[in-house]
């Protein structure tokens, strides 16, 4: 298995010292948003449990929790220190430390295209879940994503994520799709607060949306 590239993600994300935090109006827009397009397919009771993998410092995990049972984990440890959620874990994508069929939700955001090999990851997302897999990755086709990607050496990886890109990622892992789409319009850590009322208009489906979101099932 190859980690040089996860290695040096780890690398940069471990010396981030200031991130928005989960409350923060346009994480908030951003994160409740797709949540609630989630909730149209999937139904989440506090009964459930859900695996937050690449949690970062909480955006969906803190959301996320006001709903089910929710543990996030993170290859970093600078960014769970920023993390407000109390259950959270230190660990890889490639080798979950959990049993199978652990969780009614595994949910990854933002984390695949830093990955060397997403193959493994979704074997790994597939196996401790017992239900769903949901996903949400940048859009290549949104113009400025583009051009984020390519300005941004630890967002190279993500020009390669069309919608047909990951669909077929996530078949190839017998994984059943659901539904899928791009939407919204919201950079959750560049979208400045004053332009938010516009940015939430746009908060629906179209082919150039921000985010590919994919809900699959076992």
């Amino acid at each position: 298995m190859v980690y040089s590239q996860w290695k040096s993600q780890k690398k940069f994300w471990d010396n981030v010292e200031k991130r928005r935090s989960p409350t923060h109006p346009v994480v908030n827009e951003f994160t409740t948003s797709n949540i609630n397009y989630i909730r149209r397919h999937v139904e989440i009771s506090d009964k459930m449990k859900i695996l937050d993998v690449g949690c970062g410092n909480g955006y969906f995990t803190y959301y996320f929790a006001l709903l089910a049972d929710t543990i996030g984990l993170d290859f970093s440890e600078n960014m769970l220190l920023m993390h407000p959620h109390n259950k959270l874990v230190r660990g890889d994508a490639y080798k979950l430390p959990f049993k199978d069929d652990e969780f009614d939700i595994v949910f990854c955001s933002a984390l695949l295209h830093h990955l060397d090999n997403i193959d493994y990851a979704l074997d790994e997302f597939r196996r401790v879940s017992k239900n769903y897999v949901i996903l949400l990755e940048p859009n290549r086709n949104n113009p400025l994503m583009l051009l984020f990607s390519l300005a941004k050496k630890e967002e190279r990886a993500a020009i390669k994520f069309s919608m047909n890109y990951l669909l077929n990622k996530v078949k190839s892992r017998n994984l059943r799709i659901i539904d899928y789409c791009s939407r919204g319009f919201i950079f959750p850590n560049q979208t400045p607060v004053f332009i938010l009322p516009l940015f939430r208009l746009l908060n629906f489906k179209f082919p150039l949306g921000i985010s590919n979101v994919i809900i699959s099932k076992k």
